[in-house]
């Protein structure tokens, strides 16, 4: 149930031996240098520049595609299409974050193409785009009969690509090329989403509904020149982690690339989204890769949980993943966690969960682990009241001395200071101190608070559109030099431009990256 598809060793580390020495970075640092000058530096101490922006957008990332007409074997089954059949492959996803990309060469007039999730007695969800008409429609079967549950009329003309897409419940159609445009300036094209009416008809998180699926795509007068399928990718990040070490110390590959988690927006809001794992060269953070998703095996349904973090606990050889799930209200917002080795790092992996008992007033998300002169230490948003408006603040808290991460874990401090809803909880090391750092979208600052919750002055960092997450770390050059970098997102629309957005709010952002040096 795992897929994997590791990068190259010899141009990876060819790639980062050239790029860091053009721009005089080496490794991550291992740790903060507690001499001198540095063990007196502050977060006031730093000025961040963004230095780079951009939008990783893939609805099959190309490092874990499953199936593919190009392989071996497989080209047979455009002859089939060709022949007017359906090709029921023998892959299927883990979790419902899945894509089926079709190539229409051609497409002749009465012709129609399908792409989707399909059993063997004929039950699942498709996209369908028929030439008479120009409509592309989302299809429910069921015993090889198709229900029609949301169509728009889309002119598109061969060749084009169009893409299925279903992310948790949420079921979307796309296009590239074809000459549809909807004005987003973005490599995909939405055509038509299905309003959530197939959460109506099955729910694809259990895994009795989602297990008999495999990819499957057809049609009749249609030409195609390849098909693909895999995990769904993204059309935006956010909430973007560093995987970390569990001293705080950015977890560095033996390629020295870092490695981040982030969440992948998908057909929606929140609950469409799942976590992504990504590969980053600092010398060049543009060419930041997606190798590996994360999905989250609790209470008997597969989920796509997010806006968590990866720890690497090395004494006891394993990687903590943490990450958020539930909804507002009710049930409520909870971190779940599980462990795992070095698979977690790459691949598509589903993860046995529980809740994490973290002590909130109504709901809790944003964490951050730490471990901390050798006891675990948290902070995550608590929500404190969800009438007559919703209210949320950080608390900072810490396992039983001597315990796991997960025992005894009691509030130690909660703020009491600042007004505003403030989130995106992150833990850092500035030379010998630790301080709490968050992100408030009212005031737009990255606040900064001890160890004790008392205030000092915000960062200095440009504030992107949204609540953009502090993630900052240092990095250490060849000349020994330590700089600082600041990960974060935007909430930059997918549908920016757009006079008919058709996915709504979440679907975001842009990935920006900041430097700064000591001042």
């Amino acid at each position: 149930m795992t897929h994997d598809h590791p990068l190259s060793r010899r141009s990876a580390v060819a790639l980062f031996a050239g790029a860091a020495a053009a721009a005089g970075i080496g490794r991550p640092a291992a740790a903060a240098d507690r001499s001198g000058a540095a063990s007196r530096l502050a977060p006031a101490d730093l000025h961040f520049e963004i230095t780079h922006r951009f939008r990783p957008v893939h609805v099959i990332p190309p490092r874990l595609v499953q199936y593919s007409t190009s392989r071996a074997g497989e080209r047979s089954a455009l002859d089939r299409v060709r022949a007017g059949g359906t090709v029921r492959t023998d892959e299927r996803p883990i979790a419902p974050w899945a894509s089926v990309v079709v190539d229409v060469a051609e497409l002749r007039a009465g012709g129609f193409v399908t792409a989707g999730l399909e059993s063997a007695d004929g039950d699942g969800v498709r996209v369908r785009y028929d030439a008479d008409g120009g409509r592309v429609s989302v299809e429910a079967l069921r015993s090889g009969a198709a229900r029609t549950v949301s169509s728009a009329q889309v002119r598109l003309s061969a060749p084009f690509r169009l893409a299925f897409v279903v992310t948790a419940n949420a079921v979307g159609a796309f296009s590239q090329g074809g000459g549809y445009d909807a004005g987003i300036g973005r490599p995909w094209q939405p055509l038509l989403t299905d309003h959530g009416k197939v959460a109506d008809l099955m729910d694809l998180h259990r895994p009795a509904q989602l297990e008999p699926l495999r990819y499957a795509f057809g049609g009749t007068g249609v030409t195609l020149s390849e098909a693909q399928a895999g995990p769904f990718g993204q059309f935006g990040l956010r909430d973007v982690s560093l995987v970390r070490n569990a001293d705080g110390s950015p977890y560095v590959d033996d390629e020295g690339l870092l490695h981040f988690t982030a969440t992948s927006s998908g057909v929606g809001y929140a609950h469409q989204a799942h976590t992504s794992v990504w590969r980053m060269d600092p010398a060049d953070p543009a060419r930041m890769e997606q190798v590996g998703s994360h999905f989250f095996a609790y209470e008997g349904l597969h989920m796509g949980n997010h806006g968590g973090q990866l720890v690497r606990d090395a004494e006891r050889k394993r990687f903590i993943a943490l990450a958020c799930g539930g909804n507002l209200p009710t049930p409520g917002v909870t971190v779940r966690h599980g462990i795992g080795g070095d698979e977690l790092l790459s691949g598509v992996r589903l993860i046995r969960a529980t809740r994490l008992e973290l002590p909130f007033r109504h709901a809790a998300w944003d964490p951050a682990l730490r471990l901390i002169d050798g006891r675990w230490h948290y902070a995550y948003a608590n929500v404190t009241a969800f009438q007559p408006s919703l209210r949320f603040r950080p608390v900072l808290a810490a396992a039983a001395p001597g315990g796991d991460y997960d025992e005894g874990i009691r509030i130690q401090h909660e703020d009491d200071y600042w007004p505003n809803n403030n989130e995106g909880c992150r833990l850092q090391l500035f030379g010998d101190r630790w301080y709490l750092l968050t992100s408030d979208a009212e005031s737009r600052q990255y606040l900064v608070r001890d160890m004790d919750m008392r205030p000092h002055r915000p960062l200095d960092a440009p504030y992107p559109l949204g609540t953009p997450f502090p993630e900052v770390f240092p990095l250490t050059g060849r000349d020994g030099r330590q700089q600082w970098l600041m990960v974060t997102s935007d909430e930059r629309s997918y549908e920016d431009g757009s006079g008919h957005p058709l996915l709504g709010y979440g679907v975001h952002g842009d990935v920006i990256v900041m430097h700064a040096s000591p001042r």
